[in-house]
């Protein structure tokens, strides 16, 4: 168990110095100082409980409400590891831990102590890695990269994330012809190499460095480390990203016909939030023949209707 041992100094500038191990980490409370040492004892006291959101073999909000969890994409799941379905499983404090039931799951949250890093290599990543399909090696590499610059390893998305102070600075994600390391404030980077790429039109700030091989970004790492050094200064900055106006929605005209035989598909579609109507009208526009436009409004109208966007 993590022992914490504080000294509270009433002044002004209501200073509380704590011990952890053998650091010393100074916090300033300018409001009240008694629920400042109550939010630093509950630091020492928090377990990490990490879930898959659609197949740990129990009801998730059962979990909630008895533990502070992250459910989410977890690397691995019963998907990938069909051994494990009909488990009750999760990452518990970084370690991976499979149950016959959940009484069982729930009993060893309960015997857990207080959660310690171990390294900065995040389990859930581990995970990940151990279930893709291609660009194995380029993921280790690229991933070893970015970790010795300092950056914090997450798994957001379903992909390797990397952050700094809790920003979200780049992404790893594999695709068919090439591995990206995209920067989600990419635009805001001078890119002095001309490297960055531009996913796809619709992409506003995000830019990718990509790679074909291993060879590629061993070769490059001097680069690589360079860009990612750049976006960890432009995060501690606080750089904003500037506010680009979308374009103005056109309908396309196959789904103006739906709109004027089925009024109610027409209503449900324009209470969708912005981004849900967008997300359809780019997905209906896209094919360049006009039935195969007409088969995904009719595939997609009863999602519509039930008020869900196209990825929910």
């Amino acid at each position: 168990m993590l022992k914490i041992s504080f000294s509270l100094k009433i002044s002004f500038s209501r200073t509380i110095a704590l011990r952890r191990d053998e650091g010393y980490t100074m916090y300033r409370q300018t409001n009240d100082s008694a629920r400042a040492v109550k939010e630093l004892f509950d630091m020492g006291q928090t377990k990490k409980v990490e879930v898959c959101a659609n197949c740990s073999g129990f009801d998730v909000k059962e979990l909630k409400d008895k533990v502070k969890a992250k459910v989410g994409c977890i690397g691995k799941c019963s998907r990938k590891c069909p051994e494990l379905a009909g488990k009750a499983y999760g990452f518990l404090n970084g370690e991976f831990v499979v149950c016959d039931t959940k009484e069982e799951f729930f009993a060893k949250i309960d015997a857990l102590d207080a959660y310690a890093a171990k390294g900065d290599r995040n389990p859930l990543v581990d995970a990940f890695l151990a279930h893709v399909d291609r660009w194995g090696e380029e993921f280790a590499s690229l991933r070893a990269m970015i970790l010795a610059c300092g950056l914090t390893e997450e798994l957001k998305w379903g992909q390797p994330c990397y952050t700094f102070e809790n920003g979200n600075v780049a992404i790893l994600g594999g695709f068919k012809d090439y591995i990206a390391l995209s920067f989600i404030k990419g635009v805001l980077l001078k890119d002095p190499e001309g490297l960055l790429v531009r996913q796809t039109e619709n992409v506003q700030a995000g830019r990718q460095l990509r790679f074909a091989s291993v060879q590629e970004i061993e070769r490059m790492q001097s680069v690589i480390k360079a860009y990612v050094q750049e976006a960890m200064l432009l995060e501690k900055s606080g750089a904003t990203l500037p506010v680009e106006k979308k374009p103005e929605l056109v309908i396309p005209e196959e789904l103006q016909r739906a709109f004027d035989e089925n009024a109610a598909l027409q209503t449900a579609f324009f209470a969708l939030t912005p981004g849900r109507q967008r997300g359809y009208v780019l997905h209906f526009a896209q094919p360049k023949q006009a039935k195969t436009r007409e088969a995904r409004i009719a595939k997609h109208a009863q999602k519509i209707l039930d008020g869900k966007g196209i990825d929910d």
